[in-house]
């Protein structure tokens, strides 16, 4: 019986391959491997600035050629000129996936993920969510999650208004992708929600899919992932900021388990399509 429903969440799942191979179309899935670099078009700084870390290099050297907050893309022609962008990048990287999607070094991943997500929608899913019992529990890890994607998107307007207001175009580009990548993974997870249509943990015998629900996978879990994946490959030498994000992704999306929101399966599969669009973008 185990085995049945072992490959039958495989099957499952194997069409999800399509939605995390987004990264196989630039350098995004060599994330962790490509040596980070400079942005393309900056101007290094001079010996007289002083001592700066790489990511404050980044984000001071076009300030003396961006006077105006017009020139930096916060005008409404610049604002929609750069969500085009931003949609069009994102579309080519989703033409590009069938080719991409059985890659080898993508395997390397896609695999063990699947083989993951398997076993905890056999094995982990239902007997975890019997666990909690407490309401009140319930609804503060609910309040948590709620807030700490509030804060994720707080931050990323915050940066992209103070780029515009200091004419630092790095910081903000970071602010607007990270908004940009947060809409991505959303519409992406929301398109996936509806196609595997799974029961929430709160209805009784919660977890088949097919069933009536948005529970598969989850979208504050995608969204986080993002937003935290964009920070890092942004200012990726800078360890509180990077981490701090990422700290911040997980426990906005561990939160939805005991909120009774996801199962764990959902919040695995909706980080790593988070990840996967945040880091992609955030290549390109």
């Amino acid at each position: 019986m185990t085995t049945c429903r072992i490959i039958s969440a495989f099957r499952l799942l194997e069409w999800c391959l399509i939605v995390f191979a987004t990264a196989v179309c630039g350098p995004a899935l060599a994330l962790a491997q490509t040596p980070q670099s400079a942005e393309p078009g900056l101007v290094a700084p001079s010996a007289s600035e002083g001592v700066q870390s790489p990511d404050q290099a980044r984000e001071d050297q076009e300030l003396p050629t961006r006077p105006k907050a017009s020139e930096e893309g916060c005008g409404v022609h610049e604002f929609s000129h750069d969500t085009w962008r931003e949609v069009s990048h994102f579309g080519q990287g989703l033409k590009a996936v069938p080719r991409g999607v059985v890659r080898p070094s993508n395997l390397k991943w896609e695999l063990p993920i699947l083989a993951a997500t398997g076993i905890l929608i056999a094995k982990v899913d239902k007997p975890a969510d019997n666990r909690i019992q407490s309401l009140s529990f319930q609804q503060t890890a609910g309040r948590w999650s709620n807030a700490g994607l509030g804060i994720e998107i707080g931050a990323g307007a915050l940066a992209y208004v103070a780029g515009c207001h200091k004419h630092n175009s790095y910081l903000r580009d970071t602010g607007f992708k990270t908004l940009a990548a947060m809409g991505a993974a959303g519409t992406v997870d929301l398109a996936l929600k509806l196609a595997f249509n799974r029961q929430f943990p709160s209805k009784t015998g919660g977890g088949q899919f097919w069933e009536g629900g948005r529970s598969f996978p989850s979208g504050h879990s995608a969204t986080s992932f993002a937003f935290a994946a964009v920070i890092a490959h942004r200012y990726p030498h800078n360890p509180w900021v990077k981490w701090g994000a990422y700290a911040l992704a997980t426990g906005v999306s561990l939160s939805r388990y005991p909120a009774k929101k996801h199962f764990p399966s959902d919040i695995l599969i909706g980080a790593t399509l988070g990840y996967v669009t945040g880091a992609y973008l955030a290549e390109h």
